[in-house]
């Protein structure tokens, strides 16, 4: 069992650190260059997303305190199949993140140090010598994050008030020398406009951006008081990140010269814009500020690596508790830090040191298996009322059934506007985990198979949507008739999955929520 040392305020800082990371560095040019003006919408609606879908988390999370966080939950109420594939989707978010983090360190730190990276037209790839470079930066966090939770979450403290207070420099330094607001001009008059306000917001690094607030989650096992302070940690996060990236985006739209703008926002370039606001800040003549967000820009992402490489080990722990994988990555060290699985990711993060399209093409699949995770939360929060509806919660979602059907819809219209070229990989992502899955429990039984057709038929539905739909489909289903189809079709798939819970794992569950927290994962395994 892992130990319990996370204090509120670190709670916090890790929830809301891991979303300071490289999106802040990216997302504002990209999301200009999508929406103009009206990517402060994006970022409203976001925000107001965020906060639905992470009420329910907050009632699962108190109620399972554990490590892994709600890559667990589906295994509870609908058994192994679909709770391996929630938890494949909620590892293949994570385990790549730490590889992208550290390929925009070394992108930024190619202004002092050219040779790390390759550059072309359109996208910028690792060196020889940058591959050498970011294995090295990945095996020092590892190394890092094996010797204790409570190391890792007081060096990350430190980095992470650093990564509030540079971006804060930023904000207040292009607001001061933008010389009026004629930038920033909101019109919503037509449905292209609002078209790009959703494109933005999950394929122009929004979404992204906010991944990162579920990391309380993750870590619950380790955390004290859980029942009081995930809550925080959660809610936190969102309002604390929605602020920051908010007057970050306003600050941005305001100080680019306008000679910039004759084409328009679509046609967004300028010099050293491969890191849009440091090459921001140099135009404008803010050369002290461009130099500290240089650094920043290396420092940013390090801290989140830290965090999600701490995360990711643990998501695969929870795996492992769920007999997902084997049981040698339950192995623990001194420190009770599961170091099997942090050097497991290791490998899998190496091996994801490839030449990548870019930032912006990647975040956009990794922001599509994010939003699919969080569909977890209102799935299980109404699967938990119906297997355990007197069951005591420290934290109790009041209109939970209202509040999780708004949730789920929220995650189907974000998981839609990702583009019908994300989802198909999506799918093809979530096939390669069933193949894995299938050779692991190859000699035994499917007892709960049946469960995954309501899954499948999710799946097939969205791609479906997808492909018919204006977001990177044909266009013969216009908008707005896309996203109110998606309705009445959250609605039949989420009550479908209330349909098919698993019934050998109730009185498992029944018995698992009788045990005190300290000794509640050692009564996962099956």
């Amino acid at each position: 069992m892992l130990k319990r040392d996370i204090s509120t305020t670190n709670i916090l800082i890790v929830s809301a650190g891991g979303m300071i990371g490289s999106g802040w560095l990216f997302s504002p040019f990209i999301s200009a260059q999508m929406a103009g003006s009206n990517s402060l919408i994006s970022w409203v609606i976001a925000a107001v997303f965020m906060i639905f879908i992470a009420l329910p988390l907050c009632e699962l999370g108190t109620m399972f305190p554990i490590s892994g966080g709600m890559s667990n939950y589906p295994t509870f109420t609908h058994g192994k199949e679909v709770g391996f594939l929630f938890a494949w989707t909620s590892w293949l978010s994570y385990v790549v993140m730490t590889p992208i983090e550290i390929q925009a360190i070394l992108q930024y730190s190619s202004h002092f140090f050219p040779i790390l990276i390759v550059k072309d037209p359109t996208t910028f790839t690792l060196s020889g010598y940058g591959y050498v470079a970011a294995m090295a930066i990945m095996l020092f966090v590892v190394i890092l994050n094996s010797y204790g939770i409570k190391l890792l979450v007081e060096c990350n403290k430190y980095a992470s008030i650093i990564k509030f207070i540079l971006p804060s420099i930023a904000i207040v330094s292009l607001l001061h020398v933008a010389p009026t607001m004629d930038n920033v001009t909101i019109s919503l008059s037509d449905k292209e406009s609002w078209v790009n306000i959703f494109t933005a917001l999950s394929a122009g690094g929004i979404a992204f951006a906010f991944t990162g607030f579920q990391n309380g989650l993750v870590l619950a096992g380790e955390v004290k008081n859980p029942q009081r302070n995930i809550p925080i940690a959660i809610l936190g996060a969102v309002l604390i990140g929605f602020v920051l990236y908010f007057m970050l985006e306003l600050s941005f739209l305001a100080a680019v010269p306008q000679k910039y703008l004759t084409q328009g926002w679509h046609a967004l370039s300028y010099p050293g814009d491969s890191g849009p606001l440091v090459g921001l800040t140099l135009l404008l003549g803010l050369g002290f500020v461009a130099t500290i967000l240089m650094i920043d820009a290396a420092f940013s992402p390090f801290g989140t690596t830290l965090v999600y490489t701490a995360a990711t080990s643990r998501i695969l722990y929870g795996m492992a508790l769920n007999d997902h994988l084997p049981k040698i990555f339950l192995k623990v060290n001194r420190h009770r830090i599961p170091y099997v699985t942090l050097y497991a990711n290791l490998l899998v993060g190496m091996l994801s040191f490839l030449p990548f399209p870019g930032w912006q093409k990647l975040v956009a699949f990794l922001s599509s298996a994010s939003i699919l995770s969080y569909s977890i939360g209102p799935i299980c929060l109404l699967a938990m009322r119906k297997l355990q509806p007197l069951t005591p919660r420290p934290f109790r979602l009041s209109g939970a059934l209202l509040c999780s059907h708004i949730a789920f819809y929220f995650c189907n219209l974000m998981l839609y506007w990702c583009g019908f070229s994300i989802i198909w990989k999506l799918d093809i992502a979530l096939l390669i985990g069933i193949l894995i899955y299938c050779v692991y429990h190859r000699k035994n039984s499917w007892d709960n198979s049946a469960l995954l057709y309501w899954f499948l038929f999710y799946m097939v539905t969205i791609l479906s949507v997808s492909y018919v739909g204006v977001f990177g489909g044909i266009g013969i289903l216009k908008f707005p008739f896309d996203l109110l189809s998606l309705l009445p079709l959250s609605i039949f798939i989420l009550y479908s999955s209330q349909r098919l819970l698993c019934p050998t794992r109730h009185e498992h569950v029944t018995s698992m929520l009788e045990e005190p927290t300290e000794i509640l994962e050692d009564k996962i395994l099956t």
